[in-house]
């Protein structure tokens, strides 16, 4: 195999050319299916409080920079296939290999997009989508659905509003199949005159269904000659509700990576276990790097000799399959680190080396054929 310099920077262009014009195709595609799926979801929510007008416009289209930044990379896999499969249906890959062209130069300007697309997810992710999904959620559950705001998310702090005081949590912790959990809570009780009274501090507060179950109480009680005294906790009574707390508990990508890592510091200072927030923090490197690598894999599946005769909707088909294959694989290794099955960097990434792996391999065995 030889290769030269470079392409000319017309075969340069129309080669990615040929991969942008689908993957832009295949983008919108999939945003508008992703959207009218969600508009179907919500459908009674939306009739019940009234959110088929503006507020409803405004909040999916403040949806729309997630969702993008979700769907790029298969949107990516879906732009290859569909591209080089018009390519080999007109014969035009057939055509570059008798002028000897290789299969490595075919594919640098197409990688060299695929990087571009990969740098705008990264930055669409850390400027547009945190602000834009709180405020959708801000939207959604406050403006739309009626519900109370009780508390702010501010300095890596949950504060919160509470019958007669204030209270402050490290964090809230919420997984499948366990209960809700606050940690390193702070409660903080006013007087008539909204004095300071009482301090009251917990490790952690489980919930039990019906109210919260603290751990590790200590009471600070206040006199009016501000002398502070230790004492025996009375009854430790929260009036909030997990529900209250999931419009503070900010999700992965509610935060940009410099707020992420912040926020993670600021809990191992703590002494708290910072949990599954590293592995989303090793997911908003490992995303925009599944571009690349889902791009190398339809080039690899496309110059292949066996699939060459593959028809449009069965690349589209193709594509539908391995980006499915990687959200599952994704899934479940985020899971698996989220509970601590895995190691957190490992959770991250292995989906990116098991495709990178798979890309490299297909390519290799169409070299030896």
């Amino acid at each position: 195999m030889t290769i030269r310099p470079r392409l000319s920077p017309t075969i340069d262009r129309f080669l990615a050319g040929t991969f942008f014009g689908p993957f832009m195709v295949c983008l919108a595609a999939f945003t508008a299916a992703y959207l009218l799926g969600d508009i179907f979801d919500r459908f009674d929510t939306l009739v019940h409080h009234g959110g088929l007008g503006l507020l409803g416009l405004e909040y999916f289209a403040l949806k729309i920079p997630l969702i993008v930044t979700q769907l790029l990379p298969i949107a990516c896999l879906a732009g290859v296939l569909l591209g080089f499969a018009l390519l080999n249906r007109t014969g035009e890959v057939l055509a570059c290999q008798q002028l000897g062209i290789s299969r490595v130069e075919m594919i640098i300007p197409v990688l060299l997009v695929s990087v571009l697309i990969s740098g705008f997810q990264f930055a669409l992710s850390e400027t547009i989508v945190p602000a834009a999904t709180r405020e959708a959620k801000y939207l959604f559950e406050v403006e739309l659905k009626g519900r109370e705001l009780k508390g702010v998310f501010a300095n890596t702090h949950i504060w919160i509003r509470v019958r007669d005081g204030f209270l402050s949590a490290d964090s809230y912790i919420h997984k499948k199949n366990q209960a809700p959990e606050l940690r390193g809570i702070t409660l903080y009780r006013l007087g008539p005159d909204y004095g300071l009274t009482n301090i009251f501090h917990a490790d952690s507060a489980d919930w039990n269904g019906h109210g919260w179950d603290p751990h590790g109480v200590n009471r600070y009680q206040l006199s009016g000659a501000g002398t502070v005294s230790s004492s025996e906790p009375p009854g430790f009574f929260i009036n909030i509700t997990p529900a209250d707390l999931g419009l503070l508990r900010l999700e992965p990508e509610e935060f940009n990576v410099w707020e992420l890592s912040r926020y993670i510091r600021g809990l191992r200072k703590k002494g708290l276990d910072p949990g599954g927030y590293l592995v989303d923090l090793g997911l908003k490197y490992a995303m925009p790097l599944s571009c690349v690598i889902m791009v190398a894999l339809g080039i690899a599946l496309s110059l292949d000799p066996l699939p060459r005769h593959l028809s449009l909707g069965r690349s589209f088909g193709l594509a539908i399959m391995i980006g499915f294959g990687y959200w599952i694989a994704t899934g479940l290794t985020s899971s698996l680190g989220h509970s601590g099955t895995l190691p957190a960097w490992f959770a991250a990434w292995s989906p990116d080396f098991l495709f990178t792996m798979l890309a490299g391999g297909i390519f290799l065995f169409g070299e030896e054929r």
